[in-house]
């Protein structure tokens, strides 16, 4: 199953990261600046979660 689900995940990777390589980029690093952004207030006692 495991492997099943690899392989698709691997092909589709292929077949669609081609075409949305861009947005992948700019989302990915707009999910690590949040995440940071969080770390650092949280560390400066601005927000508590």
């Amino acid at each position: 199953v495991t492997f099943l689900l690899s392989f698709i995940g691997v092909w589709l990777g292929q077949k669609i990261g081609t075409k949305l390589k861009g947005f992948a980029e700019i989302a990915g690093g707009i999910i690590l600046i949040l995440i940071g952004t969080k770390i650092l207030l949280e560390h400066l006692s601005v927000i508590s979660f």
